[in-house]
């Protein structure tokens, strides 16, 4: 097991307006800096336009080659005299890759990530946890509570390892356990996607050490069909972890997946 620090970066692009944002995350391990930024800089240019993502890369560049100089983290928010600024230290542990990319990612929806807008979206791009929920609620395989698993129910955020915040997504038990995450693809964002995918590598590992033989693990992902070459990485990453993998855009394959938790909680249908 390793152990990690980390810093929010943060800049203040003007000095007059004095308006702060947290744009990056820079960890601290065995292998030296890890310096990860925003992709896209819609976040800066809502409250600037003379502040970019290749003044991002620039002062990334000069971050981590002052730390491998061997400064320390003090010299390195003095050298940008206030308009870049790291928060205090955090910690986190990882055993491995997987590990750490899923703690990089829960630190970016927690920091980084701008909040999503509550507007209603467009059926098409509904989160797809939520579009299996209403398949199951509309047919009566939903439960209220996680207490429902044992009526045979699906039932959401079902506690694998509450230590390491690790929740099942949808969990079904009828006999063995069965297993669903989601992963939507439909981004452009790269390295979220890979950070959503080892958190769900993580997961379904956990289920599996739990479990072991009693648990079949799937999941459903949206991509259409030229993404999923774009998205060789991500889903070659995660079907390790996998017993099935479904896009939810392919009727056939919501189909088979629809007909396997039917008939896994003694509710057989046809799906067209």
């Amino acid at each position: 097991m390793n152990n990690y620090k980390f810093r929010i970066i943060r800049i203040t692009p003007s000095p007059i307006r004095s308006e702060t944002i947290n744009v990056g995350i820079l960890v601290i391990g065995p292998s030296g800096p890890d310096i990860r930024l925003i992709e896209n800089e819609k976040k800066i240019k809502a409250i600037t336009t003379c502040y970019g993502l290749e003044n991002l890369e620039k002062a990334r560049v000069q971050i981590e080659t002052m730390l491998n100089l061997g400064a320390d983290i003090e010299q390195v928010s003095h050298f940008f005299q206030g308009s870049f600024c790291l928060s205090t230290p955090g910690t986190f542990t990882a055993y491995n890759e997987l590990e750490y990319e899923a703690k990089i990612n829960e630190l970016n929806r927690m920091y980084i990530s701008p909040e999503k807008s509550t507007k209603t979206s467009k059926v098409s791009q509904k989160r797809i946890i939520t579009e299996l929920k209403d398949k199951f609620e509309s047919n009566g395989l939903m439960g209220k509570s996680i207490q429902d698993i044992y009526q045979h129910k699906v039932v959401q955020g079902y506690p694998l390892s509450e230590s390491e915040g690790l929740y099942a997504e949808l969990l079904l038990k009828n006999g063995i356990y069965h297993l669903t995450e989601t992963l939507d693809l439909r981004g452009q964002n790269n390295r979220q996607k890979m950070g959503d995918s080892a958190f769900k590598a993580v997961t379904m590992d956990a289920a599996k050490s739990k479990w072991e033989e009693e648990v079949k693990t799937f999941v459903v992902y949206a991509a259409d069909s030229h993404q999923e070459k774009s998205n060789f990485k991500q889903l070659n990453l995660i079907s390790s972890y996998a017993d099935n993998m479904y896009n939810l855009l392919s009727d056939e394959d919501m189909s088979q997946y629809y007909n396997h938790m039917f008939v896994a909680a003694g509710k057989s249908l046809d799906f067209h």
